[in-house]
């Protein structure tokens, strides 16, 4: 099948609940959620003369696309904080370098971890999502949510220590 072909109405209202609970996942904001949901559809339809796959391909389509918007949501949205004047006084310089190094070395290892090893983790520790959670979003079980934290934890230390 073409993509001239494809009901991409009924592809819309196939697929719009799962992209909806794919981004929910990851994301914690609802306004932020609905406009990257409509992003997804609108990259969709933009690109679906590429589309020249079959019927059951477009799953696949629909998630690259899914993932790729969250990722772009990710690197434009990032959490910056302001630090206050005074702190650089009152903290030691010595303590600052170490903490910073800490970082660069913790922010290397995640690039290291499998994505979804690297999904938990943010969701975790950065989005605040709990675990019995993230295995609800995920379609898995508590405790395969609860391994594959402890197999993230346990590969972050390794890379970390190297």
């Amino acid at each position: 099948m073409t993509a001239a072909v494809i009901d991409w109405e009924a592809v819309y209202k196939q697929y719009e609940p799962k992209v909806r609970a794919y981004i929910t996942s990851r994301v914690g904001n609802a306004e932020d959620i609905k406009d990257l949901c409509a992003d997804v559809f609108c990259n969709v339809i933009k690109q679906r003369e590429r589309f020249s796959g079959e019927e059951k391909a477009v799953s696949s389509f629909i998630f690259v696309i899914t993932k790729r918007t969250v990722a772009k949501y990710y690197r434009t949205h990032r959490i910056s904080i302001e630090i206050p004047e005074g702190m650089a006084d009152e903290t030691d310089i010595e303590q600052q370098t170490i903490d910073a190094e800490t970082l660069d070395r913790l922010a290397d290892a995640l690039e290291k971890l499998d994505e979804r090893l690297r999904d938990i983790i943010s969701l975790h520790y950065y989005g605040e999502k709990t675990l019995t959670e993230m295995a609800a979003a995920m379609g898995m079980s508590y405790p395969n949510m609860k391994i594959l934290h402890k197999k993230a934890l346990n590969q972050l230390k390794k890379l970390i220590v190297q």
